[in-house]
């Protein structure tokens, strides 16, 4: 049986940041322009793994899971940075947006459990890119989680506990 692996992405902290933002010395005042480096160590994952990628970020919220145009718009924002990975057929949590009516705690670590429930039932293990804490170990009882710098994004001692985490998985 071929093993599917699944890497849950959050987009500020991870693939923007203020480095980036300020390196790019751009105009538009909001982060807006992906980090080379965290679309290479993505790719990375991508060429070496069979995975399948997840949206987690805010951004993803009030997005449609069924809206066509909603999803090339997010895999094009990607594919024009480089991005080579495939997401997955549902291609971000909480797909219906139900998170709206949900009291607290519920949160990234839910939506993820939940994902993980529903949809990912032929995945062998995951892993989580974050730069904010959502109580992920004790959410899901398993430490998956890769928090990033929310000023700097994905940095190289973060690559290094990825890969650690991901080292009993199998190669394509």
């Amino acid at each position: 049986m071929d093993r599917k692996y699944l890497v849950f992405l959050d987009i500020d902290g991870v693939f923007t940041s203020s480095r980036v933002h300020y390196a790019h010395n751009a105009v538009y005042e909001m982060w807006h322009r992906f980090d080379p480096v965290a679309i290479d160590f993505m790719n990375k994952i991508h060429d070496r793994y069979a995975v399948e990628f997840v949206l987690i970020s805010t951004w993803k919220n009030y997005l449609r899971n069924d809206d066509s145009t909603i999803e090339h718009w997010i895999r094009s924002a990607f594919a024009n940075s480089g991005f080579r990975g495939n997401f997955a057929e549902m291609w971000k949590t909480d797909p219906d947006n139900l998170w709206i009516n949900k009291p607290p705690p519920y949160d990234r670590s839910h939506e993820i459990k939940d994902y993980l429930a529903e949809y990912a039932t032929d995945v062998k293990d995951f892993i989580i890119f974050d730069d904010n804490d959502y109580n992920f170990e004790k959410v899901l009882g398993v430490r998956r989680w890769v928090r990033t710098d929310p000023e700097n994004g994905l940095l190289y001692k973060h690559m290094k506990k990825a890969q650690s985490l991901m080292g009993q998985w199998h190669e394509k």
